[in-house]
């Protein structure tokens, strides 16, 4: 049986690679969250370009119909 001082050192090396491990994924998440918040404010400015180009187009349309 393993003596308690070394159990007890043991299980104080597992907690800190546990809270080591935390720390990155924890980082990780956080870049995750702002490239998904960069990604979404880019997808709404594309998608206010895409609707200004289209608008542009049927006026364009509306005016080769008319001529």
């Amino acid at each position: 049986m393993a003596n308690p001082q070394n159990q007890l050192e043991h299980l104080e090396f597992q907690i800190e690679s546990l809270l080591v491990q935390f720390e990155k994924i924890n980082s990780e998440n956080s870049q995750l969250r702002n490239q998904v918040i960069a990604m979404r404010n880019e997808k709404q400015q594309l998608v206010s370009k895409n609707d200004a180009a289209r608008k542009q187009i049927d006026l364009m349309i509306q005016r080769l119909k008319s001529m």
